[in-house]
């Protein structure tokens, strides 16, 4: 197996708060999809006066780096996926060498990839290749936003450029 499922504990004790905070912060994107402008954002700056999204930094850096098994630096993206039944994610890939994502409230959707399937529960943090295709796919209908968290990890970042997103990601 090349991917690793880890459980956040700090989205277990925190879901309710956080999901207030991500309500909130989207507000701050102007209206653009929060998905699609990545490379405008990283979430956990979008999110860094809070010490629930600092705690989750944290303990992702130590999930990454368990599963990237490098000692030298890394770079992240991320960015929250806030979607209704009908706008889930349809086949993609990610051109990094590390993806992954956190769910803060999947309700009953699974990722899907060639593969395998991942049934999607609150506080799963999924890591793995990022050149994987994948799409999210309803399991049963749900009414409020599904939430969850998209990341991409590299060690090579391109020179500077206009991805705003990508930020260091040191070693804890």
């Amino acid at each position: 197996m090349d991917h690793k499922l880890y459980k956040s504990q700090v989205v277990l004790d925190n879901q309710r708060v956080m999901i207030n905070i991500l309500d909130n912060s989207i507000s701050f994107l102007k209206g653009d999809d929060p998905t699609w402008t990545y490379h405008k954002y990283n979430l956990f700056g979008l999110t860094s006066p809070t010490q629930v999204f600092y705690n989750l930094y944290n303990e992702l850096r130590g999930f990454v780096y368990d599963y990237a098994g490098v000692s030298q630096n890394l770079w992240m993206q991320s960015w929250v996926n806030y979607h209704t039944p009908d706008q889930l994610l349809k086949r993609h890939n990610h051109a990094y060498p590390i993806h992954g994502y956190i769910c803060v409230n999947p309700h009953l959707t699974k990722t899907v990839f060639d593969d395998y399937e991942i049934e999607n529960r609150i506080g799963d943090v999924y890591i793995g290749p990022g050149g994987r295709h994948h799409e999210v796919q309803l399991i049963e209908p749900f009414y409020t936003p599904r939430i969850t968290i998209g990341f991409d990890i590299t060690n090579n970042p391109s020179k500077a450029d206009a991805n705003l997103g990508l930020i260091p990601f040191p070693k804890i």
